[in-house]
């Protein structure tokens, strides 16, 4: 399976190879061995699992070296540009990493591009252009369709377009383009289409660091605090899982709940009767998998025909979570 998931993204990213001699990077030589240094997220988060399962995989394929380093959350932007610089020291062949702050990973990893070292993102852009590629969903269209999703269910749920309901929000980091780009998204078209009663509490956006006991925290708050609460909406994986579990362990089955990724949590909540959830499914995989491989062309000298990737997402419902295009993206390994 993982085979035809590859297929069509490979020929988009590798048939537009072309050949360089940048100035900016230094292909590897003819016969020198090559050293892939990921910088992933959180160690052991379930999203990033997977992005690390796919660099592997490529990893193994290629026959390069991968040199994995992560965080412990989403607050440890310092312990990241301090992982960056090790890798530049290193003499990495190329790097891929997943910006743990859009803005504040900006200037290391400026500096390490001028080092002359390909650069790819993953998941998450940064905010400078000094980088080789980056792989990532299309996220302020992601947001859209998060929010898109949440109308319809709480349409399907019998809200009333007069009855005054608020959606509440959880991340996992302000300082992430990722997120800013989903809340964008997700604003811009709740703005555009939704009832004008029907409020996203914008000023209580609760920020969890990535840390899933937190998430569950503030779901037992939200549903304290706003007597009107009829929807939610998780803007990264730590967030959603964080949502399923308050909203389980409550049985606030009146919530109508629209998350981002996918996980064992997010699947049982989905396919339990009298819940009413979607979540959007990144292509997370994919970017570990053919991020390595963008990484390992540009270190042997060659560009990808586009600079920036859009890996694309489905929205999984209990309605189409079976079906095999489905399957095929949240099992990508099966």
């Amino acid at each position: 399976m993982k085979k035809l998931l590859t297929v069509l993204l490979s020929g988009l990213l590798f048939i537009g190879l072309v050949g360089c001699s940048s100035n900016d990077e230094k292909p590897a030589g003819g016969d020198e061995e090559i050293t892939v240094y990921f910088l992933t997220k959180i160690l052991g988060n379930q999203y990033w699992s997977v992005v690390e399962e796919g660099a592997r995989a490529a990893a193994d394929e290629l026959g390069v070296k991968l040199v994995v380093t992560g965080l412990a959350n989403e607050a440890e932007v310092e312990k990241q540009v301090q992982q960056l610089q090790d890798a530049v020291s290193a003499q990495a062949s190329a790097i891929v990493i997943g910006p743990v702050d859009s803005t504040a990973m900006a200037n290391p990893v400026s500096d390490a591009f001028k080092s002359g070292i390909p650069i790819v993102a993953v998941d998450t852009m940064i905010n400078t252009d000094d980088f080789s590629a980056a792989l990532l969903t299309d996220n302020v269209a992601a947001g859209r369709d998060a929010a898109k999703s949440m109308i319809e269910l709480l349409e399907e749920k019998g809200v009333s377009k007069d009855e005054v309901a608020q959606v509440a929000m959880q991340i996992g980091n302000s300082g992430s383009q990722t997120i800013i780009d989903r809340l964008a998204g997700f604003n811009e078209y709740w703005d555009a289409n939704a009832p004008k009663t029907w409020e996203v509490l914008n000023k209580d956006v609760k920020v969890n660091d990535g840390d899933i006991t937190k998430a569950v925290n503030f779901t037992q708050d939200f549903l304290t605090t706003y007597p009107n609460l009829k929807g939610v909406f998780g803007a990264n994986n730590g967030s959603t899982v964080g949502f399923v579990t308050g909203l389980t362990e409550a049985n606030r089955q009146d919530i109508a709940m629209v998350g981002f990724d996918f996980s064992p949590e997010m699947e049982k909540f989905i396919r339990t009767d009298g819940f009413t959830a979607s979540t959007i499914v990144q292509k997370q995989y994919m970017m570990g998998y053919e991020g390595v491989k963008v990484a390992v062309e540009l270190a042997k000298g060659n560009k990808p025909a586009e600079k920036v990737i859009d890996t694309g997402v489905l929205v999984v419902r209990k309605n189409n979570i079976d079906n095999p295009e489905v399957q095929e993206i949240i099992n990508p390994t099966k």
